[in-house]
């Protein structure tokens, strides 16, 4: 591989990671109906594997070994952490109990309006300027969301509210993850998260108690191993080097991953618009990620 190939590849790693770790958890939803769990007991149990993994990563690592406590980061950075992780929480939880009322797809379509809050709010919290070339990407996600935003392809009322709540559970936990990004080491933020979310979690699993089956056991193993110990580390460290505008609308392509493996593996059958909706994403990601790439090389220029 040659000096040149080996930049270009540099330039589009963070941009590419970001779309690779949205196409896996576009499938997530495939796991989730294989589990007969309330919704509260797989998201606990995703962030407690996810959380204990990174954990026991740490411990066994001789740089983990090595970092300082975490109040050493300053409070500022520790409440950004904790508020990302609470958040979290909330995301997840209704994500999954907005999943066992709708399709996979309009769940994260709707769910995927997320990045308007994040790019509304970037510059007030984070100081970000938002471009026009991200407003334009974020119209075309917006056209595309809104195509599929009916109340009866999203479980009536209530399902709606459940993406309503989890989009913006979502933002907010997106831009706590990027302050806390500042100061912090990204598996420390990624451990935290995690650990934050299962702790509150937790008391919730009183009210519907129910035993695991194997199957419930490998679903929650896979979500927390996979989907949030390693695919979040990978986010958050893809996050750290991009504006969190460009993150969040790269992410737009976790919803068309899941029309895709809802189409796939659950016989799920997405209407004409649903699918001009995710071709729009598509476009809105491609035309981001390239907007990114030219900054890139203006700033190393």
């Amino acid at each position: 591989m040659t000096a040149a190939s080996t930049a270009s590849l540099r330039r589009y790693s963070p941009a590419l990671g970001t779309a690779g770790v949205a196409v896996l958890w576009g499938t997530s939803g495939v796991l989730v109906r294989e589990s007969a769990l309330p919704a509260v007991a797989i998201a606990f149990g995703r962030a407690a594997v996810g959380a204990a993994a990174l954990w026991l990563w740490e411990a066994v690592t001789p740089r983990g070994r090595g970092r300082a406590s975490i109040r050493s980061y300053g409070k500022p950075a520790v409440r950004s952490l904790l508020w990302s992780g609470a958040l979290l929480a909330v995301h997840w939880l209704t994500f999954v109990m907005a999943l066992q009322r709708a399709p996979i797809g309009t769940v994260l379509l709707g769910i995927y309006l997320a990045p308007l809050a994040i790019a509304g709010l970037a510059h007030r919290t984070l100081q970000e300027r938002v471009t026009r070339g991200q407003l334009a990407s974020l119209a075309l996600a917006l056209v595309g969301s809104v195509l599929v935003l009916q109340p009866g392809q999203t479980g009536g009322l209530d399902g709606l509210t459940l993406i309503a709540v989890s989009a913006l559970a979502y933002a907010g936990s997106t831009l706590a993850s990027k302050k806390a990004l500042s100061t912090v080491p990204t598996v420390r933020v990624a451990t935290g998260q995690l650990a934050v979310a299962a702790v509150l979690l937790m008391p919730w699993l009183a009210i519907h108690p129910k035993l695991p089956s194997r199957v419930d056991v490998l679903v929650i193993t896979s979500l927390g191993l996979v989907y949030s110990a390693m695919a979040l580390l990978a986010y958050l460290a893809f996050l750290k080097r991009l504006p969190v505008t460009t993150a969040g609308i790269l992410l737009y392509l976790e919803p068309v991953s899941a029309l895709v493996s809802g189409w796939i593996f659950l016989g799920e059958h997405p209407a004409p618009l649903t699918w001009l909706g995710a071709c729009l994403v598509l476009v809105a990601g491609i035309m981001v990620s390239k907007e990114s790439v030219s900054n890139t090389k203006a700033e190393a220029g």
